[in-house]
């Protein structure tokens, strides 16, 4: 089966519609749901002006779920506690987590039953929101696949911290000129 990887407009990271950014971003998501044995991956991104994530992009993730989520209160939800906690966060099973009442519709109108996140965060200490795999059945992730996601999420704010230096000193470079 082929997944989509759908992208969210934001203004959140510096230039939404660069095409190189996006592509990696959602090509380190895909490699991290498929590394986990995961159905879906996500990337949600921190806004601290709302104190919610806010979805950057999905894999496979059904439009029905990521619609009845909606925004994830930080401290809330599987990916929101992940960011606030600064730390992987699971839930086993969404239908029976008492954790995960404000978002049970989103596992009633899905087949998403489980999922864990961990934190993204950069090199400057900064949470840049959740890497999240998704299941279609019950499932607590190991501490091998939570392991490899840390790392994976690492990446990811690698690339971003990499775009964010590049495109400054592209910038910089531009009014000088």
């Amino acid at each position: 089966m082929v997944k989509d990887i759908q992208y969210f407009p934001t203004d959140l990271l510096p230039s939404n519609g660069n095409g190189d950014l996006r592509n990696a971003l959602g090509h380190l998501v895909q490699l991290a749901a498929e590394s986990a044995g995961a159905t879906f991956g996500s990337f949600y991104l921190a806004d601290y002006r709302s104190n919610v994530l806010k979805p950057y992009l999905t894999y496979g993730l059904p439009a029905e779920y990521v619609a009845a989520c909606g925004d994830v209160g930080i401290g809330d939800q599987c990916c929101g506690r992940a960011v606030f906690h600064r730390e992987p966060w699971v839930v086993a099973d969404m239908l029976t987590d008492p954790l995960f009442v404000s978002a049970r519709e989103a596992a009633m109108v899905s087949p998403i039953r489980a999922a864990f996140s961990v934190p993204v965060i950069d090199d400057a200490g900064d949470c840049l929101g959740s890497l999240g795999c998704h299941y279609c059945e019950p499932h607590t992730a190991t501490h091998e696949q939570i392991s490899r996601n840390e790392i994976w999420a690492s990446m990811i704010a690698h690339t971003i911290g990499e775009y964010k230096n590049g495109r400054a000193r592209q910038d910089g470079m531009a009014r000088s000129a």
